[in-house]
């Protein structure tokens, strides 16, 4: 691990910071971890926060419409928008001291989403696993990601400022700074990810958890230009100065101007955080700097986002195209396909070979890349069907039993139904594995049992159902194109 020299006096809060007691968790909200190093300019670096102004009203940063609210519920509309959202939310154990650290940085795409979001609340898992936990917002869309000539990856700047800042200061609040477990889901586990390949990021965590991760190669130089020429033609303004709604109008049409064949806003490669070939798991696994990694993806990852395409208008060549273009022996993909999902209709089948390519295949060609790099990973299937019909497992519906907080997500129309006892079954296997993880680098299940980590010889991962957690075969490692 990074070291267990450090030691600090047990403390309840620094007096800093207005915090609130329950249940033996003190939890500090809207704690500001940096601020721009100039306050007129959006892109601009951040440097260490105010101490005159050192926490503020939790908010998320200026956002479009989540394209995801259809499942989630409306939480993220409740926090207001700020521009200057540089902000952790952290629990803590009352009378901690040297207790392990989880970092989770949420997703949204890049464009949308906020660690302060109620979906994120950290009690349970604080309470439980006895650790500080701390949800980090960062820059969303072209204020993140957006430069003048072309993409920039100032959201990895971003995240890094404020593990620094958590290494700086999270001794204050009863953790150690020597036991970080950096998690992530979706957007926000690409960049735990990339972080957790990145030579400036070495020391300031040893662990990464990566929920959702996709198989997202960096834009390349040319289509980050290509992104970037969109915008400043839509905007018409310094982007630097101009107002939010007009940035987040130009924003949209980039999104408009890729619907269909990918993010619009995306990290490229720039050569120090971002290679060029981070995508190339078994390259980028020998750059790993943490002494291991969990990986887990939802079943049904892809219904989420095909949703809104209606069933009758995927026909046979759609589906049939999308598995000869993307994987080398598209013949083995459909046979597969066919085994799992006999006499599903060309929408299913799409959402299937989605999900597969996009997000299932990544968490087991990581956990093998890592493996054989020495690093040890641990692979986990969440197959729990939500009750919304013929959604399955999607994107995001593992998030409520990670957290165990379900009256936060009481207006998510995604588990609308779900049975009390049932979710609670559940989300104890979910936070039992990523608890023991980031206490101690081993996941477990509730009882204590250790999870075996992904050995290529015999592959294995725990598969979550609404019945029963086992340990199963993960599918064969298909090749990509």
């Amino acid at each position: 691990m990074m070291g267990s020299s450090h030691t600090a006096p047990a403390v309840t809060t620094p007096a800093a910071y207005k915090s609130q007691v329950r249940d033996g968790v003190v939890h500090t909200r809207g704690v500001r971890y940096g601020k721009r190093a100039d306050p007129a300019d959006r892109f601009s670096a951040l440097i260490g926060p105010d101490p005159a102004d050192p926490q503020g009203i939790p908010a998320a940063f200026p956002q479009n419409p989540g394209s995801m609210d259809w499942l989630l519920g409306p939480a993220l509309a409740r926090l207001p928008r700020d521009e200057d959202a540089f902000q952790v939310n952290i629990w803590a154990p009352v009378g901690a001291r040297n207790a392990p650290v989880l970092v989770f940085l949420p997703g949204g795409a890049y464009i949308s989403g906020a660690g302060t979001a109620d979906w994120y609340d950290g009690q349970r898992l604080c309470g439980q696993g006895g650790m500080v936990v701390i949800t980090v917002n960062y820059r969303l869309g072209a204020a993140g990601l957006m430069g003048a000539d072309g993409v920039e990856n100032r959201v990895l700047d971003d995240v890094l400022q404020a593990l620094r800042w958590i290494q700086d200061n999270v001794a204050a609040f009863g953790g150690n700074p020597d036991d970080v477990t950096l998690a992530g889901q979706s957007a926000g586990a690409w960049l735990a990810f990339a972080l957790a390949c990145a030579e400036p990021a070495r020391g300031l965590f040893g662990r990464a958890a990566f929920f959702s991760l996709p198989f997202q190669p960096p834009l390349t130089a040319s289509a980050a230009g290509q992104r970037a020429e969109i915008f400043n033609g839509a905007l018409a303004a310094d982007p630097a100065t101009a107002g939010v709604d007009q940035v987040l109008a130009a924003q949209r049409e980039v999104e408009r101007a890729y619907a269909g064949r990918g993010l619009g806003l995306q990290p490229a490669a720039d050569g120090v955080l971002v290679p060029a070939d981070l995508a190339d798991f078994s390259v980028a696994a020998e750059r790993l700097h943490v002494e291991s990694i969990l990986l887990s993806a939802t079943q049904d990852e892809a219904a989420a986002m095909l949703r809104g395409l209606p069933v009758p208008a995927v026909s046979p060549e759609m589906a049939a195209g999308f598995i000869a273009e993307r994987f080398q022996d598209p013949q083995a993909v459909e046979a597969f396909i066919d085994g799992r999902i006999p006499g599903a209709t060309h929408h299913a089948r799409m959402v299937e070979a989605m999900s597969l390519y996009e997000f299932r295949l990544a968490a087991t060609e990581l956990a093998a890349a890592a493996s054989a790099a020495g690093v040890p990973a641990t692979l986990v299937r969440f197959a729990v069907p939500s009750p919304l019909d013929g959604i399955g497992s999607p994107h995001n519906f593992d998030l409520p039993f990670l957290f165990g907080n379900r009256e936060d997500w009481s207006d998510a129309p995604m588990l609308d139904g779900f049975d009390p006892a049932g979710f609670e079954a559940v989300s104890a296997e979910l936070r039992a594995v990523l608890l023991g993880f980031a206490s101690g680098g081993v996941a477990r299940r509730p009882d204590g049992t250790a999870v075996p980590a992904y050995d290529p010889a015999l592959p294995q991962m725990l598969r979550l159902s609404a019945a029963e957690a086992e340990l199963v075969g993960p599918e064969r490692l298909f090749l990509r194109r």
